[in-house]
């Protein structure tokens, strides 16, 4: 309003027809800018088409709207010889050209405040313009019979570059220049729509259509290229997201797969020492069986260490069930005294074929953990077991097994297992409960994992020690169960004859 007061009263109208014209323009800026909002709202973007479409009619409107007005204003201060209709066009035609042309540089540069380009856009966007200012200057002064072949051409080019490779301010700011070097030509006389040889409202009816025409087009043609650079860069993404959802999807398949191979790993793992003990009292009753006479009394204890292992393997098979159920049913106080003595005795045979010495250190009076007796009774006899294995490597008079049982602190108890092997070196007992990680030749590296996961689902605790050059000492904590507990029996280890028999004719 203040810039048409400036501008009218500097001219030959009055106060009260320019405070007339002044608020028809700020009315028109007004619809248009509220008609954006109302149909548009943040999502008017110049890049898009459809904002490209609805600005264009935003503006038809406004300025038909506010060119009622202008032209009352004329009528009752400036009487004009020219009928209505002739005053409403000029200002309806003027006035929506210069929102087409001038506006879009406005709220570029506003988009572009708060989003600036990078410097090579900004480096292409100037170039491109001063390309195009030169051109404009070289097609503005061809004559007259060039400008049916080589000024639409030669006006396009640079207006296409800007277009296909800058934002679209770059592209408005184009326009703008062109515009207004053609009103400024047209009112000063210079160049084509300076040729004295059409008629002023033929100049300016031609000025006004170049300017309409290239602005429209350069504005639908940056619109188009942004929208496919948009639709680029999602798609771009699109594939980006679905290689990641691929690389999500393989990573939950390995998991299941080492899921099911851990699951059978620790299913052959557990049963590999009962199934051995079994074939191999078989081959030793068959040796003492065809001896003559027959040894009948051998034969019996060899069959009760085979039912034993027959137990103990469905044994390992309802401890491992256990261990993949999230439920803690099964769990309930029990004796560790009691536990460690049953796995000792049971693997008795192997702790002298092997010759070694066993010192156990067993508290007393200790109070019952809360747990379940097969799992934690396989966590102890793996413990034991790779302490045989680790002792292989040392001589038969240093082989010394510690087994011992203590309170730590208040309310655990503690179980420790500790060989007289080589011990075990700081990288490997970094990660010695890892799965598939194992020092042994022919080991799959699941029972420490598989007995440190035990011990986390008791709320327990197992650690390795080891100074690397001699022995290694594996500690088990587990926290003390609540007094008002009924004991939990173990899980038998042994079993006689008779027993077996017994439980031959109940089956």
């Amino acid at each position: 309003m203040a810039a048409t007061l400036v501008a009218n009263l500097l001219g030959d109208r009055n106060l009260a027809a320019s405070a007339a014209f002044a608020f028809c323009n700020a009315a028109e800026a007004l619809i248009t800018a509220g008609l954006l909002q109302y149909y548009f709202g943040r999502s008017f973007r110049l890049y898009r088409l459809r904002s490209v479409a609805g600005f264009t009619a935003a503006a038809v409107i406004g300025a038909m709207v506010s060119g009622i007005g202008g032209t009352i204003g004329y009528k009752l201060f400036h009487s004009p010889t020219a009928p209505i209709l002739t005053t409403w066009w000029h200002w309806f035609a003027s006035d929506s050209i210069g929102i087409v042309a001038f506006a879009p540089v406005v709220i570029g540069l506003a988009a572009k405040m708060r989003n600036p380009p990078s410097r090579r856009e900004i480096a292409e966007g100037i170039a491109g313009l001063v390309m195009l200012v030169a051109m404009t200057g070289i097609v503005l002064s061809l004559p007259h019979e060039l400008w049916n072949t080589v000024a639409p051409a030669a006006l396009l080019f640079p207006m296409l570059w800007l277009a296909a490779c800058c934002r679209a301010i770059f592209a408005a700011a184009g326009t703008f220049i062109v515009s207004l070097t053609v009103v400024w030509t047209t009112i000063l006389g210079i160049g084509h729509f300076g040729d004295t040889d059409l008629p002023l409202s033929g100049r300016i009816l031609q000025a006004q259509a170049v300017i309409l025409v290239l602005t429209l087009l350069t504005l639908v043609l940056a619109a188009l290229f942004a929208e496919r650079r948009r639709h680029e860069e999602e798609l771009t993404r699109g594939e980006a997201r679905l290689a990641h959802a691929n690389q999500v999807l393989e990573r939950e398949r390995d998991n299941k797969l080492m899921s099911l191979e851990a699951a059978m790993g620790a299913i052959a793992h557990q049963m590999r020492q009962p199934l051995s003990v079994i074939a191999m009292n078989g081959q030793t009753g068959q040796i003492l069986l065809e001896r003559a006479p027959p040894d009948i009394d051998g034969t019996k204890e060899i069959l009760a260490e085979m039912l034993s292992a027959n137990i103990r393997a469905n044994g390992v098979l309802d401890s491992i069930r256990a261990l993949f159920r999230t439920g803690i049913e099964d769990h309930g106080p029990l004796e560790l005294n009691g536990l460690l003595g049953g796995v000792l005795k049971s693997l008795q045979g192997e702790l002298e074929r092997h010759r070694i010495t066993v010192r156990a250190e067993l508290a007393s009076e200790l109070p019952n953990v809360r747990g379940h007796s097969g799992q934690l009774q396989e966590v102890i006899r793996n413990l034991i077991q790779n302490a045989i294995d680790a002792m292989e490597a040392v001589s038969h008079e240093n082989r010394l097994l510690c087994v011992k049982t203590e309170r730590s602190g208040a309310d655990k108890i503690a179980i420790s297992v500790e060989d007289s092997g080589p011990g075990i070196v700081p990288q490997d007992l970094a990660r010695m409960f890892d799965a598939f990680v194992t020092t042994k030749a022919n080991g799959m590296g699941l029972g420490l994992a598989i007995s440190n996961m035990i011990i986390a689902r008791h709320n327990g605790v197992l650690t390795a020690s080891s100074d690397g050059k001699k022995g290694a000492m594996f500690r088990v904590v587990l926290p003390i169960a609540h007094a008002d507990e009924a004991p939990v029996a173990p899980v038998p280890q042994t079993m006689d004859l008779a027993q077996g028999e017994a439980v031959a004719e109940a089956g």
